[in-house]
């Protein structure tokens, strides 16, 4: 092929070739509905009781890609003087449709997540485990997000973080 072009329609073919490739990685990258939660975070928010005791959480949490987009790895790690809450979750979508795992290490709990996910940013969806139901909603722009969890029983009725992008 190198006899029939010259070095100048070779040189001019690659370089097609390498902006044909970035722009589809680019798109595939952006085509991830889990693009807004993508990065590291830090903020607060509020853990409720069942008997109405609120008490204030600091957080912080981590989301990555997996799976060319499709699929997204969580982590948050909540604490206050007397709760503390460790998530981490994988969850992987199909069009809207999500669904994955989570588990909570400081209660050794551990299940099924199902949900939708938007592409504005907002996913709403069910956590479930043997002894434990909740339904949890995220929310971000890609500089702020909002995460919500309400178990069904226990001593926890509300979970809300409010976290900011770090830099």
């Amino acid at each position: 092929m190198c006899a029939i072009l010259g070095s100048t329609q070779v040189r001019m073919l690659g370089l097609i070739l390498a902006v044909t490739l970035n722009g589809h990685w680019a798109a595939a990258a952006t085509a991830s509905p889990f693009q807004k939660f993508i990065g590291a975070w830090s903020g607060g928010g509020q853990i409720v009781a069942t008997n109405g005791h609120h008490e204030a959480i600091r957080c912080r949490a981590e989301y990555s890609l997996a799976k060319a987009g499709s699929a997204l790895n969580q982590a948050i790690v909540c604490a206050s003087e007397s709760f503390k809450l460790n998530i981490t979750t994988y969850a992987e979508a199909a069009g809207e449709t999500v669904q994955g795992y989570w588990s909570e290490a400081t209660r050794d709990v551990s299940g099924h997540l199902t949900g939708h996910i938007a592409a504005d940013g907002r996913f709403d969806g069910e956590i479930s485990a043997a002894a434990f139901n909740a339904s949890i909603s995220l929310t971000s722009n890609g500089r702020s997000q909002v995460v919500s969890i309400k178990p069904r029983d226990g001593d926890v009725s509300d979970v809300r973080i409010e976290l900011g992008r770090r830099t």
